[in-house]
């Protein structure tokens, strides 16, 4: 009886230890994995997304959209998962275990510590030991390639019908002290009114090669092949190979200006009874980029552009070719932004019905990967 009794309290007691908080229901094997920062002495659980110039993306445990934290407020970081990271020409897979001066990470890869320089790491994602998925085996096979797309369209009916289509691609492929990147920037657009022809207005593409080849410090050898055409302005091909030397001004890790000075040769055909044109050419580029954030209403704002001058070695004042793009993007998340750009485009065109300058001004929606 004694015996029974001693087995009717323990079981009580278990019983009670269990529905006040006694037993505590193990985590799931997904709750257990997951990121850790601390953040002005509050611990963050989530996943590592993106490491940014500035910034860095942290998805939230439990909560949708990002949460863009700068580095000097992070006094603390480690991760569960394993990260891709490439730096340097080197491709290594570990976990985050610290944050050092805000400017270093820890990295142990296997049993060895690495500290890694923020700045220089080219793309940092989850490993395909944690995530398997089509997306993030695109980005472990290609880590040192990032861009975006920007499209802009217009459609109009009523009295005159209108269509109008921008797209913009921007790639970037850095690897170490080399560093490649493409530009494409296409427009076409027509006019209908009743009872007239339709009206081609734009049909235009300009394409930039550029190599860079950053070899000490912040100076910079570069070539490069620009190569546009535009069929309203009599401009069937032109083409301007370019080499020299450029200087990156660094003001912040997202704060630069880029000029660079060198020689080219400019090549141009045009259409109908056009003279074609071919000369030498001095080159001035600039390049440049400023990143605001903490913004009133927008929170983040980014300023970008480039311009790029060739004037005639010859005749300077009688032949010359002139380009230039100005960008106000505003991010609305981490993936997506709406972008306003002026495109300048100023050359010693023979048409005078079409005249030297032209400037056009548009409103495009963007997504970055």
């Amino acid at each position: 009886m004694i015996q029974v009794y001693r087995v009717w309290i323990f079981l009580s007691i278990l019983s009670m230890g269990m529905y006040a908080g006694g037993n505590i229901v193990q985590p799931s094997k997904i709750e257990e994995t997951k990121d850790t920062i601390v953040v002005h002495g509050m611990v963050l659980y989530g996943r590592v997304m993106n490491l940014g110039p500035e910034k860095l993306s942290f998805k939230l445990l439990y909560s949708e959209g990002l949460n863009h934290i700068a580095y000097k407020d992070i006094s603390s970081i480690t991760t569960k998962y394993n990260y891709h990271i490439s730096f340097k020409r080197m491709d290594i897979e570990g976990r985050v275990i610290g944050i050092e001066n805000n400017t270093y990470l820890k990295i142990m890869e296997g049993k060895n510590l690495r500290t890694v320089k923020i700045a220089d790491i080219d793309n940092f994602v989850m490993s395909v030991t944690d995530d398997d998925s089509l997306e993030n085996r695109v980005r472990n096979n290609f880590p040192y390639t990032k861009g975006s797309i920007d499209i802009g369209l217009e459609n109009e009916n009523g009295v005159s019908q209108k269509n109008k289509v921008d797209i913009r691609l921007n790639l970037k492929h850095k690897q170490a002290e080399h560093e490649l990147r493409l530009y494409i920037d296409y427009a076409f657009e027509t006019t209908e009114t009743e009872g007239t022809d339709k009206v081609e207005n734009k049909d235009e593409l300009v394409g930039i090669l550029n190599y860079k080849n950053h070899f000490k410090n912040n100076s910079f050898y570069f070539a490069t092949l620009s190569a546009d055409y535009d069929r309203p302005r009599h401009i069937e091909n032109r083409y301007i190979p370019s080499l020299g030397y450029g200087y990156t001004f660094k003001f912040d890790k997202s704060k630069w200006i880029e000029p660079s000075i060198g020689l080219g040769y400019a090549t141009t055909n045009y259409s109908d009874e056009f003279v074609d044109k071919d000369f030498a050419v001095a080159t001035f580029n600039l390049h440049g980029k400023w990143y605001m954030d903490e913004l009133w209403l927008i929170d983040t704002l980014i300023i970008d552009g480039f311009v790029m001058y060739y004037p005639s070695l010859q005749s300077f004042d009688e032949d010359w070719i002139l380009r230039s793009n100005l960008n106000f993007t505003i991010p609305l998340f981490d993936f997506l932004s709406v972008k306003f750009s002026i495109d300048n485009v100023n050359d010693s065109n023979p048409n005078s019905s079409v005249g030297n300058n032209k400037t056009t001004s548009k409103l495009l929606f963007g997504v970055h990967f």
